[in-house]
């Protein structure tokens, strides 16, 4: 990749233009043309560097429950267990990790009763019966962002304030649900799947739906405005970007302090995801932060840095052994059935 790659990367992450003429805005933005910022974006789509381009939801915006998953696995159970929730649309992410709490995958389900129905269903046909929910009591930051500009201890230096990016201690209760329009998920489900392959992706879409253009561009706009869509963009492979470790820190903080060391941590750089969550008799931890870097010691020196930040030095580290299943959310397909 070159300096005008990484340019377009940055831009598109959060912020790919809901536009008539997307790739004319960015290759403006980025000092070169619409053709030129056009291909390129579709070369690093054709080499796996960019997984997918469309919208991220807020799942509770849209009425959906979702929550973070954590089991005890014996070793002969594992590949059972994957090929299970490989086959449930739900869960979206599952991953191998070096720790007693083995396998955690993420579930996102129409109500808290088809979750736990769901997950009944997966520790009767597994005979696991240690496997639990650890569902978000707060959020702090959500934002899976790569910078391709910064060095690594540039990154180390400029603490993320941008308020698109994180929220301050905000309690899940408070995320209630959007009144949708039948309207809204018409165009849901198609700005969940990948932008077409076009120079006027928005023409595309609005033609599968049988909407004018100008409907598409304005509603998609107006979700985006009510949070519902939480970014339109580039969701990346961050192995194929360079960022090939990743490690799930999680954290013993004191109850009272857990706001303030929430919003501390939150303004990394390097932490995409940044939650409270409730603890078990067996795991202490309240606080979970993803760390992305470039390398296994790089996640140890970040960790190391957060906790001299926050006083926090009850913590761990779990490395993925495996990434068993990833893919983006399909909302509202149930109703199409």
């Amino acid at each position: 990749m070159d300096a005008t790659d990484r340019a377009l990367l940055n831009a598109i992450q959060n912020d790919f233009p809901i536009a008539v003429h997307p790739y004319q805005i960015l290759g403006d933005a980025v000092g070169t043309t619409e053709d030129d910022a056009y291909n390129r974006i579709q070369h690093l789509r054709q080499e796996g560097i960019i997984r997918r381009l469309g919208g991220v939801f807020d799942s509770r915006r849209l009425g959906y429950h979702s929550t973070l998953c954590a089991g005890k696995v014996p070793e002969e159970k594992i590949s059972v267990l994957a090929e299970l929730l490989e086959g449930i649309p739900g869960v979206t992410h599952n991953y191998l990790r070096d720790h007693t709490y083995n396998v955690w995958f993420t579930l996102i389900a129409p109500s808290l009763t088809v979750s736990e129905r769901i997950l009944q269903t997966i520790r009767e046909v597994t005979g696991v019966n240690d496997i639990y929910t650890l569902p978000a009591s707060r959020v702090f930051k959500i934002n899976v962002n790569f910078d391709f500009d910064s060095s690594i201890d540039e990154q180390e230096n400029e603490p993320d304030t941008s308020k698109e990016h994180f929220v301050r201690g905000v309690p899940m209760e408070e995320i209630s649900p959007y009144e949708l329009t039948d309207d809204d998920i018409t165009l849901i489900r198609v700005l969940q799947g990948n932008l077409p392959d076009s120079p006027n992706p928005f023409e595309v879409l609005a033609e599968s739906i049988q909407w004018p253009t100008a409907k598409v561009i304005s509603a998609a706009n107006r979700l985006l405005e009510e949070k519902i869509l939480r970014r339109f963009g580039a969701v990346l492979r961050h192995q194929k970007a360079g960022f090939v470790a990743n490690a799930m820190g999680v954290w013993q903080v004191d109850p009272e302090q857990a706001d303030r060391v929430g919003q501390v941590m939150a303004r990394f750089k390097e932490v995409s995801h940044c939650y409270q969550r409730p603890t078990l008799p067996d795991w202490p931890y309240n606080i979970f932060t993803m760390i992305h870097g470039r390398s296994t010691e790089d996640c140890k020196d970040i960790m190391k840095r957060i906790s001299q930040a926050t006083g926090v030095n009850r913590f761990s580290m779990l490395f993925s052994v495996a990434e068993l299943k990833k893919s983006s959310m399909q909302y509202f397909l149930e109703e199409e059935n």
